[in-house]
């Protein structure tokens, strides 16, 4: 299929399209849901319980498969389209595995130096606190989304 010039597909291969498309479509879904119950997960975390991030190491691998199969319809979009999706979600993942794993080598009482050590553990709680303020701002803008809907819908 020539993703460059869908006009020229037959109506099979439209047809083909269409449905990978919307396959595609669920896939990130899935991903997507899976990143909010990983967010859900590290924003509970605090400099006090660093160990709790260690919970969401199962739906990590979880995610990478499923980032995996997304990457069977690399094909569905033109390259230019599919570049930052893919990019966006393969940083995603290697952020996250990032994190845990160095928060298992913390809780590992791996020898990185007491300097090293606490620089690490801002790193992390810094990281955390940003993901509660981040979910917080996108709570309170879906919040102020529906307030903006039910207020439109009286005015109807």
């Amino acid at each position: 299929m020539d993703m460059d010039n869908p006009e020229a597909l037959s109506p099979a291969e439209k047809a083909e399209l269409t449905r990978r498309l919307a396959a595609f479509a669920r896939q990130l879904d899935k991903l997507h849901a899976l990143r909010n119950e990983i967010n859900a997960g590290l924003a509970r975390v605090t400099e006090d319980n660093l160990s709790l991030a260690l919970t969401q190491k199962k739906k990590l691998r979880e995610l990478q498969k499923e980032y995996k199969k997304l990457t069977a319809f690399a094909d569905v979009l033109p390259p230019q389209e599919a570049a930052p999706v893919f990019e966006a979600e393969f940083n995603y993942v290697t952020t996250i595995e990032n994190v845990l794993t160095t928060t298992q080598a913390l809780k590992n009482h791996e020898q990185v130096g007491e300097e090293n050590l606490k620089a690490i553990k801002g790193g992390l709680v810094q990281f955390y606190y940003g993901l509660r303020e981040e979910m917080q701002a996108a709570a309170e803008a879906e919040e102020k989304r529906k307030q903006q809907l039910v207020h439109e819908a009286k005015l109807n």
